[in-house]
């Protein structure tokens, strides 16, 4: 063997360095695990004085399991705290810290966490780059494209401006970006300029939103947080391990952190606006029933509903409803009823001066109202021309600090052009702290130089005023200037908590989004889940390696045993190299690590049975160990080129665990490769060397499929129709009876739920129902009676940044008559991501099919090969679908179409040209050598010639899959189901389908001649 020392060097450092990235793994763990035996020994020492330790606020009795559990955790996050700054590698001198941000990353499904997908808000950046206009020539088509938008998707800006062509006959653009940015937009500028600005101004705000919220996840203190710009999508998957605060992290991520600062008008200013609109309401132009989900209808439309709420009402109480209570504060305005004073009705003066900003207070449940007035054009014509209406970011407190039912709406004074004096960009820093004299938790901000004179000088102007400190349209807090401010800073207070304070801090220190973000996908796995996906997912793991080691030595024997030798090699390399790269070993990833062990054997059976043959045409063990190699190879490479073809299209159209996924398969691919050739090489050459004894089978296995003639293409016409039947009835069930679309297809919300007893379907549905407003959800269970999955589109289009979490207390709420029960994993998917996830996936598989069409063709130099691969390949993914849909129901497993059976289809699309491009690279071997003979002939001895590697490698995939199907857990039930189903499709077609084919798509010179 040449260059045998250097690969001798190179698999030395590859080991070397493998070890060196896992050896941090190891160390972590070991000061967690010293860590949770010291905690364990202090809280027996406790339970053995006091009985009971105080954490906080609480008190924990640590004799009750659950308070013992909690003390444990609690102490051992203190001895970790503590060790964190602590050389705890000595020989390379790493904190724990250090060694904890290079250990292997493990995947949210492993661990437990949360999982985003933040979309920058295209339409929000284009109207707030046009300062927010309201005039008709420019809300008018951007209502439109904004309506054709969230029903279709594609690009924003293109619907937007196909809408202004149509609606505003040819008029500029530009004047409306003018007026806020005339640098960026001069007013002569093309409508196709601006256009190109726009798009110009989306790409980078994407860029900049990832550096945002890079800083801001950094600042919230997690470990190993991932951040990923989807290549396909232009989305940001975001990944925070062991996070349990839903709705903190909900904030962090929305908030665009946009702070201002803005003048403000004084209660003289608008006051006699405010009875000018209760006239005109009064009137009855506007429905005080109008909902912030229909803002398409004209006041007129809705003028008739506020007669039908008042015509049988007798007092306030009728008016407001059971859950409004008045309090002394309000009691006085609210005397008059809805008919005869709708505004004050709704809206109640609390100015406490002339100058007081605030137009008034509202009950939390009727801002939508509101809302919906401030929406109308006639009604703010009343104000001054600048006056914008703003709500408070939280409602007022009581004479005893607590919130109230109450929430404060400010007039902002806004410039001309709708630049803010001072804005986010004036801060130098931002931290929470206790105000010395109130004890208030406020936010203090310290200004730039520039921006602290211009501070100075403002506060100089509005002595005795107020100036209103805002962020993302909210107005956190509107001191009066009582003297001019000139060091330099200021404070925020709103009602905070210390962690809301932190969190505002973070948020400004890490800079304003350049746009709304969203979360169109968001994904929580619990931490018990995690811990049991770790154990399912390890078992299954070590029970397929186990069977593949003692299968390779049964069939054959000490060659088997070099076999093995590069098999745990090559899992070493896996592991390492993902440790390397810091890529998150994820539960798909583990089932594409097991995968991967069932495939790399592939390349061991290719070449032991090339060795097999030669030594069976009498050639010495060394020469045949050489020729053996050496006509592997060309099959070995081709099988994995096309399955790296499609492990790399499943990376770039998939996110999250799928990508994980499939970046371990395309490291398995590389790693195996060297594995199976250059180790397995080493070890021969070493025994050859050494005169050792080398066998490649047993007296069992000697002479199994050997000289078999079975007569492939002869019997071809019966197999087609056999597909042709199924393929028929699966096509049949699809077009009736439909697939079970996962949530990422369908969009919406789902949750898995586990009680601590049995619940019936119909009773947790119907419960369900209620709390919902009538839309009853999906409900079925999930391996057992205490194990429910519920999906929902309850609040589904809602806009509200809330939504979520009133979704999550609505199904609390409807859940909790059932006893206790915990929530151990839960999905929201927009309806924008689930389309775009459809296209996604058809995509990933149709360039998929057509890149190995191209391979193969060009690889075979006839396209018959590259046709007949094809077909074969939309054959078994047609079939897979069909089982999936035929099957539906009636298996006790979920067959659910998500992300996870996508990747399952691409992968069964690699297995299936992986054991089709074997075949045809036998079959192009053998027309060569025999050229006189009969295509068909030479076809079937071709098959008959490869079946022994062909059921070899089928058997032992399928052996570990079914592994992965029994011990792998219930959520990769589906996922390792598809590929058993692909494995055996792939076998029977690249036999009984794609090499017939060649035969029925070639003409054959020799077949016509006889």
């Amino acid at each position: 063997m040449q260059n045998r020392t250097a690969i001798w060097i190179f698999t030395v450092l590859l080991t070397l360095a493998c070890l060196y990235r896992l050896s941090f793994t190891w160390v972590v763990n070991s000061v967690e695990n010293d860590a949770a035996e010291r905690a364990v020994k202090r809280v027996k020492l406790i339970e053995s004085a006091e009985g009971y330790i105080t954490i906080g606020i609480d008190t924990i009795d640590v004799s009750s399991g659950k308070g013992r559990e909690t003390a444990e955790s609690f102490f051992t996050k203190k001895f970790l705290l503590d060790t964190s700054d602590k050389p705890v590698y000595p020989a390379l001198g790493f904190t724990y810290q250090e060694c904890k941000d290079k250990q292997i990353n493990l995947g949210l499904d492993l661990q437990g966490g949360m999982s985003v997908t933040l979309e920058v808000s295209v339409p929000d950046l284009v109207k707030s780059m046009a300062g927010n206009p309201r005039q008709p020539s420019f809300t008018k088509p951007f209502d439109a494209a904004l309506e054709e938008y969230s029903a279709k998707g594609g690009d924003f800006i293109d619907i937007f401006y196909k809408k202004f062509n149509e609606m505003s006959k040819g008029a500029s653009l530009a004047k409306f970006f003018n007026r806020y940015n005339k640098q960026k937009f001069p007013i002569d500028l093309s409508n196709e300029a601006v256009v190109a600005i726009l798009k110009d101004q989306a790409a980078n705000a994407i860029d900049q939103t990832e550096q945002v919220i890079n800083t801001r996840i950094n600042k919230f203190g997690v470990n190993q947080p991932t951040i990923q710009k989807q290549a396909a999508t232009g989305r940001l998957y975001i990944e925070l391990p062991g996070v349990k605060e839903e709705k903190r992290v909900r904030s962090l991520l929305q908030s665009t952190a946009n702070l201002e600062f803005w003048e403000t008008y004084g209660f003289n200013d608008f006051a006699p606006a405010l009875q000018e609109i209760n006239d005109y309401l009064k009137r009855g132009f506007v429905s005080v029933e109008e909902k912030s989900t229909d803002t398409t209808q004209t006041t007129e439309e809705l003028a008739e509903n506020i007669e039908e709420k008042v015509k049988d009402s007798t007092s306030i109480d009728d008016l407001l409803g059971d859950d409004i209570k008045s309090d002394d504060s309000t009691d006085t305005a609210l005397e008059n009823t809805a008919k005869e004073n709708p505004w004050f009705y709704y809206v109640i003066p609390s100015g406490q001066s002339a100058l007081d900003p605030v137009i008034g207070s509202v009950k939390l449940s009727d801002t939508s109202i509101v809302n919906a007035y401030l929406r109308d054009e006639r009604i703010m014509q009343f104000f001054p021309k600048n006056l914008t209406p703003m709500w408070a970011a939280k409602p007022r407190l009581d004479k005893n600090g607590k919130p109230v039912d109450f929430i404060e709406l400010y007039a902002i004074k806004k410039t001309y052009d709708n630049i803010a004096r001072l804005n986010g960009e004036a801060i130098s820093n931002a931290s929470q702290e206790l105000h010395p004299i109130t004890g208030i938790v406020q936010v203090s901000l310290i200004f730039k130089p520039d921006a602290a004179v211009e501070w100075g000088n403002w506060t100089t102007e509005r002595v005795n005023d107020f100036i209103a400190i805002t962020m993302d349209d909210l107005v956190f807090t509107c001191p009066v200037i009582n003297e001019p401010i000139l060091n330099g800073n200021c404070s925020i207070s709103g009602s905070f908590t210390m962690q809301e304070a932190s969190d505002v801090a973070t948020v400004l220190k890490a800079g304003s989004l350049p746009a709304p973000a969203k979360i169109v996908d968001e994904s929580i796995v619990g931490p018990s889940l995690g811990k049991d996906n770790i154990r399912k997912g390890f078992y299954s793991f070590l029970i397929a390696i186990l069977l593949v080691l003692v299968y390779m030595i049964f069939y054959y024997a000490k060659a088997g045993v070099v076999a093995n030798i590069a098999l745990v090699a090559n899992i070493f390399f896996i592991i390492g190299t993902l440790a390397s790269l810091g890529a998150a070993l994820t539960l798909p990833g583990i089932a594409g690590i097991v995968l991967t062990i069932g495939m790399s054997v592939d390349a061991n059976v290719l070449i032991f049975e090339r060795i097999r043959e030669e030594i069976r045409q009498g050639k010495g063990m060394k020469l045949a160990l050489v020729d053996g190699y050496k006509k592997a190879y060309s099959a070995i490479l081709d099988a994995n080129i096309t399955t790296l073809l499609t492990a790399v299209v499943l990376a770039y159209f998939g996110s999250g665990p799928i990508k994980g996924f499939a970046v371990t398969l395309i490291i398995g691919i590389f790693t195996s490769l060297f594995s199976a050739i250059f180790i397995t090489r080493l070890v021969f050459s070493y025994l050859v060397d050494k005169k050792k004894d080398i066998s490649f089978s047993t007296k069992l296995t000697e002479n199994v499929l050997q000289n078999t003639k079975i007569k492939f293409v002869e019997k071809r016409k019966v197999f087609y129709a056999i597909s042709g039947v199924v393929i028929l009835l699966g096509l049949g069930s699809i077009f009736t009876k439909g697939l079970d679309k996962g949530i990422e297809f369908t969009g919406g919300r789902a949750y898995k739920v586990e009680f601590n007893q049995a619940v019936t379907v119909n009773d947790v549905k119907a419960s369900l129902t209620t709390v919902f407003d009538g839309m009853a959800p999906e409900v079925k269970t999930i391996s057992n009676n205490y194990t429910v999955e519920v999906k929902t589109k309850f609040l589904y289009n809602s806009q509200d940044a809330d939504a979520n979490d009133v979704v999550d207390a609505k199904l609390e709420e409807g859940l909790k008559a059932f006893g206790e029960f915990r929530i151990l994993d839960q999905r929201q998917v927009d309806s924008s991501v689930s389309s775009s996830l459809m296209t996604s996936s058809i995509l990933a598989i149709v360039f998929s099919l057509i890149i190995i069409f191209a391979y193969i063709a060009f690889r075979f130099r006839k396209w018959q090969f590259g046709l007949g691969a094809l077909a074969a390949m939309f054959h078994d993914v047609i079939i897979v679908l069909s089982l999936f849909s035929i099957f539906w129901g009636i298996l006790p497993f979920s067959l659910e179409i998500d992300q996870a059976f996508i990747a399952a289809i691409l992968t069964v699309v690699g297995y299936s040209i992986n054991d089709t491009v074997i075949v045809f690279d036998r079959i192009r071997e053998y027309l060569d050598e025999h050229r006189k003979s009969g295509r068909k002939d030479v076809i079937n001895y071709a098959l008959n010639s490869t079946l022994s590697r062909t059921i070899n490698t089928s058997m032992t995939t399928f052996m570990v899959l079914l592994i992965i199907f029994l011990f792998g857990g219930e959520s990769i039930k589906g996922f390792s189901f598809a590929l058993m189903v692909g494995v055996v499709v792939g076998t029977y077609s690249s036999l009984f389908i794609a090499s017939p084919l060649v035969v029925d798509l070639t003409k054959d010179e020799a077949d016509a001649k006889k």
